[in-house]
């Protein structure tokens, strides 16, 4: 059985995929939160989050970039979507913009006061449109609680994660940023939340939040 380090800041953002993931997997794996910017030179890309797989004959395997992270891990637990290339590619489209919310969001924490405004209006926009247009993709899915199909997938939980995450928004964080994902607004993604919250897969994950 391979054991896991992953490496990320202290923060709720781009590694709470992998999180959730690792957890339910029941693999062992360790956080590790690195000195920044001192470490930054050490990481593969000179950014987190970081992955590295120690198989069991002590090879070991060093992945970076959030989405790649996340997608090797859904596939070792057989949670991607496998009902042909063209729901592939929309799973991928999708979780890609989970990514740039996220993105926006921690911008606005780390900028510049004077930039702060620009990167709300950007969000705002964002946001907006992203509850439209994945809210469309789940009423043509039935509204069941998932975007493919009637069972839990990686687009589920990834989307489970990013609306737990910005629920818990921390020190500088855009205003209201939760809004747009809120019951009210945006139904059928709080469906997929509470389906995803209840289930076996997210519960080790959902027992760390309390």
């Amino acid at each position: 059985m391979s054991t896991y380090v992953l490496r990320y800041f202290p923060i709720k953002a781009r590694a709470e995929v992998a999180r959730l993931l690792l957890l339910a997997s029941g693999d062992k794996f360790t956080n590790v939160i690195p000195e920044w910017p001192e470490e930054k030179d050490n990481q593969p890309l000179g950014q987190l989050p970081v992955l590295i797989e120690t198989l069991e004959d002590g090879t070991e395997f060093e992945l970076s970039d959030s989405i790649a992270i996340e997608k090797y891990l859904a596939r070792k637990s057989n949670l991607l979507v496998k009902s042909g290339p063209m729901d592939t590619a929309r799973e991928d489209q999708l979780s890609s913009q989970i990514k740039d919310v996220i993105d926006m969001h921690i911008a606005h924490m780390y900028a510049p006061e004077d930039s702060r405004e620009f990167i709300e209006a950007q969000y705002r926009s964002k946001a907006e449109a992203f509850v439209k247009y994945h809210e469309k993709i789940l009423a043509e899915n039935g509204s069941n609680g998932h975007y493919f199909g009637s069972k839990t997938t990686y687009m589920d939980i990834a989307l489970f994660a990013f609306i737990t995450s910005i629920r818990q928004p921390g020190e500088n964080a855009i205003e209201g940023c939760a809004d747009y994902f809120s019951k009210r607004n945006a139904p059928g993604l709080n469906k997929v939340y509470e389906t995803v919250q209840t289930s076996s897969i997210a519960a080790p994950y959902v027992a760390t939040l309390k």
